[in-house]
């Protein structure tokens, strides 16, 4: 399982709760309040993961059709949008498919 898998995979859950939660008429008006931010946050996780996602793609791309060309900045940039990806996966860090590499 790579990080988009797994982050899209527990972000599912995360939406999953949350909606339970927000059926449940004993939930209190603050507890309400914080699910609905949940999945505000769970559908900006969801958006930046496509952005990151698509960047990757375009530089991956630009390396493979122009592989003497001057992409000095394609694996800097790579890093950074594993590293993104990598701090997106913290909170989740006690989950059995969690890797520790993605704490690096």
């Amino acid at each position: 399982m790579d990080i988009v898998e797994f982050l899209s995979a527990r972000i599912k859950e995360d939406e999953a709760a949350a909606r339970r939660l927000l059926l449940d008429r004993s939930v209190s008006e603050s507890g309400q309040w914080y699910e609905r931010r949940l999945l505000l946050e769970c559908e900006a996780k969801k958006r930046l993961i496509h952005i990151v996602e698509s960047a990757r793609q375009s530089a991956l791309a630009s390396m493979v059709s122009d592989p003497d060309g001057d992409g000095q900045w394609i694996p800097q940039s790579i890093g950074w949008m594993a590293e993104s990806l990598n701090a997106l996966a913290l909170p989740y860090y006690d989950h059995p498919d969690f890797e520790q590499g993605w704490l690096r």
